[in-house]
This record gives structure tokens, C-alpha cells and sequence, in this order.
């Protein structure tokens, strides 16, 4: 009796950890189950925070330092006339860089969703839009500024300074005017 009862409590703890440790995935290995497709023309923000794209935007998001002072001067002159286009490439280093950075300053100086257009290029720099045309696009990530409809100016894959102090010379017009710059 003892001995049956030993083997059924046995049986049991394994039943329960083989239940745990089965259940229990990596986030890698969640995300090799998504198929990754860049993401093309216009899309919404959320879609980065989404399998498979959420593994660098949340990371690069959290680990980017922001610059509160240059954030706090862009907050008090940054205009609700302000819209900005990014386009990128979900395959490209400085668009998963640059991008979360991009939007981390963004979410802190409360600037308008609605202000900010998404446009994803494949790794041929194209989409079916011809956004690359229209905007004449280089290189990617390109952040550009529009102000009443017009394009006071851009950053090209790179940032001169940071993506902070960039924006606040692009919007107070101290510098880097009609500058296109990256490689």
C-alpha cells in the first residue's frame, strides 16, 4: 500500500512539473512561431509592439536613455500643425534604432498619435504606394517635419546630435536647415 501510494505521489510531482515546463516558452521561441513579414506602406504603431516586431521595438524602446532637458524644450515648442512622417524598414538596424527612440520622446512630450504618419518600405527601399518616390527617400529610417502642409525639413537614417536635440533645431530652426543628411 505504501509503496503504490509512493509511486502514485511520484507520478504526480512529475505530471506537474512536465505540466509547467512544457507550458513554459521563451519569448524566442514564441516568436519563431510567427512568420516575419516586413511590414509595408502605411501601418499603425501598435503593430511593432506585436509578434514578431515586439522583441527589438520593446527592448529598444525601454533601453533608450531620453534626454529629458531637450525633451522638455521641444515639448514647449512643438505646435499641433506639426505632422511628421517616419518611414522605415522593420528589416533595418537604424529604423529598429532609431524608431522606439523616436516614439519613447514622443509618448514623454504627450505629442499627438494622430500627427504622425507610419510608412514601411521593403529592403528595396520601395512599397507599392511608391513612397519612396513621393517623399524621396534615400536612406531609412527618415523622420520628416511638415509644418502646414509644407516640409520644413528631415533626419535621414542617422542622427547628427540625437534624435532629441536634432528635432529641437529642426522645430526651432536653429540649425540644420533643409539638411539632408545620412549615408
Amino acid at each position: 500500500m505504501k509503496k503504490n501510494l509512493l509511486i502514485f505521489g511520484i507520478i504526480l510531482i512529475a505530471g506537474y512539473f512536465f505540466i509547467v515546463f512544457s507550458s513554459n516558452t521563451s519569448k524566442d521561441e514564441e516568436d519563431k512561431d510567427v512568420e516575419y513579414v516586413d511590414l509595408i506602406g502605411d501601418f499603425d504603431r501598435n503593430q511593432l509592439t506585436k509578434k514578431p516586431y515586439k522583441s527589438w521595438y520593446l527592448e529598444n524602446y525601454e533601453n533608450y536613455n531620453l534626454d529629458e532637458d531637450t525633451a522638455a524644450e521641444i515639448k514647449k515648442i512643438i505646435s499641433n500643425k506639426i505632422k511628421i512622417k517616419v518611414i522605415m524598414g522593420t528589416w533595418c538596424s537604424d529604423s529598429r534604432e532609431n524608431v522606439p527612440a523616436f516614439f519613447k520622446l514622443m509618448d514623454h512630450i504627450k505629442f499627438r498619435k494622430r500627427n504622425i504618419q507610419l510608412i514601411g518600405l521593403d529592403v528595396n527601399k520601395k512599397n507599392p504606394n511608391e513612397d519612396e518616390i513621393k517623399y524621396n527617400i534615400i536612406n531609412v529610417p527618415t523622420f520628416i517635419f511638415f509644418k502646414d502642409g509644407k516640409e520644413i525639413n528631415r533626419i535621414v537614417e542617422l542622427t547628427i546630435e540625437s534624435i532629441e536635440k536634432d528635432i529641437l533645431k529642426i522645430l526651432d530652426g536653429s540649425g540644420y536647415q533643409n539638411a539632408y543628411y545620412g549615408f
